[in-house]
């Protein structure tokens, strides 16, 4: 593994103001993910876990600490959302709970698209969206709407649409919340084989601890704070000191 993180977070916080006073939805956090890694996010609702993932994933700039991409500094307060928003498109990839496909187009449509929004020929970018759903197990469903797509089939194409633009940071948001155990557990798989073959890193925020076998590292959010980090939820427990 690279000495330099894929993601590192430092200090990381956001606060919101509200009729109630501040509300610190993210305290504090430091984190490092590296190449290879995938790493589970944990906590129950309100911890801070979807926060953090739209600082790291640079949807937001923070109240106060810093973002860094492979070395670089990219997001701290006041940070040009212009400016985040092209590092986001060409260095992060991002899966959700629901795949949000396109219902009208194909399963290589829904790939390619996002390559063709980055000025990619439309030829090769459909070429390269075949290539993705080959990686994802779905060379057979390439031409396939997503309403003749399983729940797991639909969001093995979301994973595949997050890698069309060769990101090195995959964040994925409650990605099997919607599947059942056997389909969640594959997305899971192919996170892993993401996180191995591609030279990147996958952080996955779950509630689920059905797939914990497959994380490298867990971490486990509690009121905005990162409360532990082990490698399997049995050995987290809230309050006990980060490694």
């Amino acid at each position: 593994m690279t000495d330099v993180p894929v993601l590192s977070v430092r200090r990381l916080t956001r606060h919101y103001a509200g009729p109630g006073g501040i509300t610190r939805a993210l305290d504090g956090v430091s984190l490092d993910i590296g190449v290879g890694e995938l790493v589970g996010i944990f906590g129950p609702s309100g911890s801070g876990k979807s926060t953090f993932l739209m600082l790291a994933g640079l949807l937001e700039a923070p109240s106060a600490g810093e973002v860094w991409l492979a070395g670089e500094r990219v997001s701290y307060p006041g940070a040009d959302m212009d400016r985040l928003r092209a590092l986001r498109r060409r260095r992060i990839g991002f899966v959700f709970q629901k795949a949000n496909l396109i219902p009208f187009l194909s399963a290589t449509e829904n790939v390619a698209l996002s390559l063709e929004l980055a000025d990619v020929a439309p030829r090769d970018a459909q070429a390269h969206a075949r290539r993705l759903l080959a990686l994802v197990d779905l060379s057979h469903r390439a031409d396939n709407l997503p309403s003749r797509l399983s729940g797991g089939e639909q969001q093995r194409v979301a994973v595949a649409r997050a890698l069309a633009n060769g990101p090195p940071l995959i964040l994925a948001d409650e990605p099997t919340a919607a599947l059942d155990s056997v389909r969640g557990r594959q997305v899971m798989e192919l996170f892993r084989r993401i996180a191995v073959t591609q030279g990147g890193a996958v952080a996955v925020v779950t509630h689920d601890p059905r797939s914990a076998d497959l994380f490298d590292r867990v971490v486990h959010f509690e009121d905005g704070r990162l409360a532990a980090e082990g490698h399997a939820p049995t050995g987290l427990h809230p309050g006990s000191p980060p490694r």
